[in-house]
């Protein structure tokens, strides 16, 4: 063990010997918890030690006293108390964007995807105060300790470091923020120690009580054994810990066998040393047919049995090779068949809501939904060569084949470069959905040398091209907003990105393309431009500038889909999801089984779910009592958490699909944790993976009778292995695979929609609404992205342009749900009030979650009794509104977005329900002007009746005033159901 007690000096104590620390800058010593204390931060210093005997990477702890000067969890900083670093990094510190301690082990620290970390809330913590924090790493993964208390019930797994070398440091270092000016704040650090072996919660917990002492005895109980099985290396490598027990590893042994279940361990069974309280071997298994096995330890205490570990084994079935569940070739509902007309010159396909037409052309000449058109002019492929422009000298299209489902088309492009002729060849996919798939190869690859510039033209007009959303690379949201009025290129990314929407209110273009291999100029700033011209607003896919050239064996696919990609129908807000039970969201019809069990029923806290987000219950009986229990009693649809891109290192399955889990690993979040087991993104290009989980979904669905489905991680995501991912001068860079995911979720949306009754599934995306995946879904559910960025008012993260643009349904299609993330103001009435207000002038729905629920049950009774479900929907962005509020007295601030009152309304056959929002913080009181027009009312015989909450209860008459308006007065972040109808 090494001790840090600072007060004579910086040194450390390790074993009886002294270890020299080595000031960095200027620390200083000064009254501590107990002595002297170090104080740290930038004004200061910090102290570094070094490493080799003192930190070993296959196991230990640091513990240490923490006492913040001047600064609490919530100041947006950076808190480094303890960074060791080689093949890899331990860390221990406050992350900057929550208020949290984290724990990190990698094993490469180059790379961000090799972090594990442990995550624990710090708590109220108050300048002055001491607080105790700690964290383990071994075997078992990585935990994190704030006065005593652990972060969850089982470490994180994760990755260890290969080797440590140099110095480690001990201090309150402020690692620098992109943008933000240096931090000033400063520490104290008491009584820090570090030991060779991964103490238990309840060593830790002694600790922070002072007591020293405190021992745990050698027991099967308090003792784990796991294991990681290699298919492809024919080998288990097995994990056995006493679980911190206090007893030298000299003393200690283990007897290590794979057998068939519930057999008895051999006596041949090979013995192994403990290191570190721990054993970690591979032993040899080859077992290609499917069957029951147990890994099994005898630990050995004095060369005597002292306990025996078990831990279950299962080669599990492979009948779901070669599934072709959901791969019917049929027009899935809610759409229509496709519909290819040949005409003069051309073609036109017609699916539902849209049309593409292409006219002498062998690219999209005009593309309409719903009832607009989209393009300018046509969609061109440019070229010039020694700077001049190559003009097409003809162009055609064909027909290839054609069916209810899909169409094959096929164009041809012919230009003179120079001399030369230059031939362009398109291979065109369109699908019942509105997909377009275009594939451009040229058939004189010759020719390519001579060309020094290539761009793909996809103009849309003005009025069709109000709002932009678009990838964003290296964050967790994309960016949606407004196009600016301004003419020239309004946005360029420096980097390749691979999709696109522009569009309006009610329609708009999607543009996909899931690599840059074959776009030399993919990372120049003007890679990707859109730019405002008059009377269009263009997509400008730069390909190829001077200087670059294009190989042979050049081609380029890209993708288009017109939306709204299907119906929003008419009755969905019927639907109303809840995670907790009915005592918390009273109208809901439809539950979300959580993994990690929720109180449904109350006190009913529970692992549904065998493994995270796998479909099989934890238990049979309870998980079946569960289903019938909201069916029969509650009267509501069951709808279970479960992930068609996420794998559970815990399922039988892991082995062999672990080499493709090449995402993200989610494993710190607590409900991951929960579980103990790492669960990570895994690329649907792995051999065999959609025909597993597709098979695996239905066959829980159909044991249990669920109702539908709910999908998390929906987006695209890049990957530079899995099958994806190619190499460019000598870096890896990634690809998305956009078609293989929407392939998985079609075929899962196939089986669903295949089941009698009405099904439900829904998707959960944060700020990518990467709609060809989407569209296999009938909900999505976006907003997470505002996690630790919105406080109590949402116009202060974004904007009424954004919203519109990212977080309706109606120029999506899929139904729109909001997931709030109020954090400590969840519980508070006015943020969510100011959120339904935002969220009802959209027609979307909230996510009774992070929020106050009491708003929602409030707002639903009311809008059930109306009868907003058999209403239309008439937005305040309609070109002739329900009603407009005329402020009074009117000032220059009432004409910005954020400080107007809006009024949307739900219009049934006998009356109206007007929604009167104010968006803005302040009260804001005038005069509600009622279309009675647009309304098809007679302004002389109307009653209005105010549903005026908070306030006085119930019904009452509002009187217009002798100009036909309505006074009002509506505090800040609130709104007004104020209801219309002939008397």
């Amino acid at each position: 063990m090494l001790t840090i007690i600072f007060n004579s000096d910086f040194n450390a104590i390790h074993n009886a010997e002294i270890i020299e620390g080595t000031p960095i800058e200027k620390p200083i010593r000064v009254s501590g918890r107990s002595g002297q204390a170090l104080k740290t931060g930038p004004s200061t210093g910090y102290v570094e030690y070094p490493t080799q005997g003192v930190i070993s990477p296959a196991g230990g702890t640091i513990e240490m006293w923490i006492c913040p000067e001047d600064w609490r969890p919530g100041d947006k900083e950076f808190h480094v108390f303890f960074e060791a670093k080689g093949e890899g990094t331990l860390l221990l510190y406050k992350y900057w964007e929550t208020d949290c301690l984290y724990m990190l082990t990698s094993d490469d620290s180059t790379t961000w995807q090799r972090n594990r970390y442990s995550i624990i809330d710090i708590g109220d913590w108050k300048p002055g105060e001491w607080h105790h924090i700690a964290g383990t790493w071994s075997a078992f993964g990585v935990m994190c300790y704030v006065d005593g208390k652990p972060a969850s019930d089982k470490p994180t797994e994760g990755w260890l470091p290969k080797a440590l070398s140099g110095y480690f440091r001990i201090g309150d270092h402020p690692w620098s923020i992109p943008g933000k000016p240096p931090r000033t704040s400063m520490s104290l650090i008491d009584e820090v120690r570090i030991y060779d072996r991964p103490l238990s919660p309840a060593h830790i917990a002694a600790h922070k009580e002072g007591n020293f002492d405190f021992e745990i005895p050698l027991t099967g109980k308090g003792a784990s054994l796991k294991y990681d099985f290699y298919p492809d290396l024919g080998e288990v490598q097995v994990r056995l810990s006493t679980g911190s027990a206090d007893v030298d590893d000299a003393r200690l042994g283990a007897r290590l066998a794979i057998v068939s279940r519930g057999e008895a361990i051999p006596m041949n069974a090979a013995k192994f040393p403990f290191i570190q309280s721990q054993v970690v071997r591979s032993i040899s298994f080859v077992s290609p047919e499917p069957g029951e096995h147990d890994v099994v330890a005898e630990v050995l205490l004095d060369n005597s049995h002292a306990f025996e570990l078990r831990s279950a084994l299962t080669i599990p079935t492979m009948e779901w090779k070669d599934s072709q569940l959901g791969r019917e070739d049929i027009v899935l509902p809610p759409w229509t068949p496709l519909e290819v007309r040949r005409t003069i010159g051309g073609c036109q396909i017609k699916c539902w809501g849209r049309e593409y037409s292409f006219i002498r052309s062998a690219l999209p000449t005009q593309i309409i939904s719903q009832d607009k058109t989209m393009l300018s002019r046509p969609i061109s492929l440019l070229i010039s060569s020694c700077g001049q422009k190559v003009a097409w000298t003809k162009q055609s299209i064909g027909v290839l084949t054609r069916s209810e489902t899909r169409a094959e088309l096929t164009g041809t492009l012919i230009g003179k470069v120079g001399n030369k002729t230059i031939r362009f060849k398109t291979c065109i996919t369109s699908e019942y959905d509105g997909l377009l798939l275009i594939n451009l190869t040229c058939e004189t690859p010759k020719s390519l040398e001579l060309v020094d510039s290539m761009a793909i033209s996809i103009p849309l007009s003005t009025n069709r091209a109000l709002y932009l959303h678009r990838w964003v690379n290296d964050s967790w949201a994309g960016y949606s907003g407004r196009v600016p009025e301004e003419m020239g290129v309004i946005d360029h990314k420096t980097e390749f990105v691979p999709y696109a929407w522009l569009g309006d209110n009610d329609r708009g273009l999607f543009w996909f393309c899931e690599s840059d291999q074959y776009w030399p100029n993919s990372e120049n700033e003007d890679a990707i431009q859109i730019s405002n011209s008059s009377g269009d607003v263009e997509i400008r896919l730069n390909l190829l500038a001077e200087g670059q050239r294009l190989l042979p064996n050049w081609r380029f696919t890209f993708g288009l889909q017109a939306t709204p990609v299907k119906r929003l129908d008419k009755d969905w807000l019927r639907c109303k999801w809840r995670l907790e039970g009915a005592e918390k969201v009273e109208a809901a019809n439809i539950q979300i089984i959580w993994p990690v069990g929720l109180e449904i029923p109350p006190k009913s806290h529970t692992y549904f779910l065998k493994h995270y987000g796998y479909p099989e219950a934890m238990d049979s009986g309870t998980f079946r009592g569960l289903v019938s229990y909201l069916h029969e009693r509650q009267k509501v649809k069951v709808v279970p958490y479960l992930c068609l891109v996420g794998i559970s290192a815990g399922c039988p399955e892991w082995p062999y699909f672990r080499k493709w889990a090449i995402g993200p690993d989610f494993s710190a979040y607590s409900d991951v944790a929960a579980f103990g087991e790492s669960f990570k993104v895994i690329s649907p290009l792995a051999p065999g993976w959609s025909d597993f989980i597709i098979w695996k979904n239905k066959q829980f669905i159909d044991q249990y009778g669920l109702d539908g489905v709910y999908h998390d991680l929906t987006e695209p995501w890049g990957f530079t292995a899995g099958g994806c991912g190619y190499e460019r001068d000598g870096i890896v860079r990634p690809t998305y695979p956009i078609l293989a995911f929407r392939d998985l979720y079609r075929r899962m949306y196939a089986v669903i929609k295949s089941m009698p009754g009405d099904t439900f599934t829904i998707a959960h995306e944060s700020g990518k609404a990467a709609i060809p995946i989407l569209t296999y879904d009938d909900a999505h559910l976006d907003g997470e992205n505002f996690h630790n960025l919105v406080k109590d008012n949402y116009m202060d993260v974004v904007s009424l342009d954004a919203f519109r643009a990212e977080f309706m349904g109606r120029q999506w299609g899929p139904m729109p749900l909001f997931l709030p993330e109020f954090g400590e103001d969840a519980s508070q009435i006015e943020p969510t009030r100011g959120l339904m207000a935002l969220l009802l002038i959209h027609d979307v729905f909230p996510w009774a979650n992070y929020c106050c629920i009491e708003v929602l049950n409030d707002a639903w009774k009311i809008l059930d009794k109306f009868g907003y479900i058999n209403a239309n929907f008439i937005p305040y962005f309609d070109p002739q509104p329900p009603a407009t509020f005329n402020p009074q007295p009117l000032s220059l601030m009432d004409l910005h977005d954020v400080h107007r009152v809006n009024v949307s309304a739900y219009q049934r056959a006998d009356k109206t329900m007007l929604i009167v929002a104010n968006i803005d913080k302040v009260l804001r009181t005038g005069k509600l002007r009622i279309n009675f027009q647009r309304l098809n009312l007679k302004e002389s015989g109307s009653l209005i009746v105010g549903i005026n909450w908070p306030g006085e209860q119930g019904e009452q008459i509002l009187e217009l005033d002798g100009d036909g308006l309505l006074s009002l007065e509506i505090p800040g972040q609130d709104y007004r159901m104020i209801v219309v109808s002939m008397k």
